[in-house]
């Protein structure tokens, strides 16, 4: 009767029996819990003026871009509406044909980088090539290796047709923020110009002739 955790019941016999098993483990004293740690009232409110004050400059310079961003589109509108300066475009081609009977076509212009140009090849009054976009890059701009309708072009006369439209569907913005916004700082016999609302129209004409 001297085990621990155990309850006995008195028998007729006077013997003892035992009932069942207690769990004292629950008594069992438990240890105490570490203190939780508190900001001070003074800590607090120096990590609130901390966080408000972070809040408050980032704000600041969200409103500089803002602004800046503005003030920079109101000029960018400004000068495509009202262009300063001319630019008189000018070009240079070189012809190849290769082994295979391809026309690689080079050139050199003064419009600015990014400009869509297309060509057409012709001879006669039949168009034989075309390619677009030829794009200029750095002044210079190249053609894909061209075929005569598929074939071999043939030693031959031709003629190459350059043209362009300076408008926001045919031109990036960044051609027509330096030409203007329907190429009104475009001049001289190569440009063409419609009615006001319409872009200004490029078209250069060279005949060239390839031969062995």
């Amino acid at each position: 009767m001297n085990a621990p955790g155990l309850i006995y019941r008195h028998e007729a016999d006077n013997t003892w029996s035992v009932v069942r098993d207690i769990d004292l483990s629950s008594f069992a004293p438990r240890p105490p819990r570490a203190p939780k740690k508190r900001l001070s009232r003074r800590a607090g409110m120096l990590i609130l003026l901390l966080v408000v004050a972070g809040a408050t400059i980032n704000l600041g310079l969200w409103r500089r871009r803002v602004v800046a961003g503005r003030e920079e589109s109101t000029e960018i509108s400004y000068y495509l509406a009202y262009p300063v300066g001319t630019i008189e475009p000018r070009f240079t081609l070189q012809y190849r044909r290769t082994e295979q009977g391809q026309l690689r076509m080079a050139g050199q212009t003064n419009l600015p980088d990014g400009t869509n140009l297309q060509l057409e090849v012709y001879a006669g009054d039949l168009m034989v090539a075309i390619d677009f976009p030829v794009a200029v890059f750095a002044g210079r701009f190249q053609t894909r290796a061209l075929l005569q309708r598929g074939k071999p072009f043939a030693l031959a006369a031709y003629q190459a047709r350059l043209s362009a439209t300076f408008d926001r569907s045919s031109q990036p913005p960044s051609v027509l923020l330096v030409v203007g916004e329907r190429g009104e700082r475009l001049r001289g016999p190569l440009v063409h110009r419609g009615d006001a609302a319409s872009g200004a129209k490029l078209r250069y004409v060279e005949n060239f002739s390839l031969s062995q």
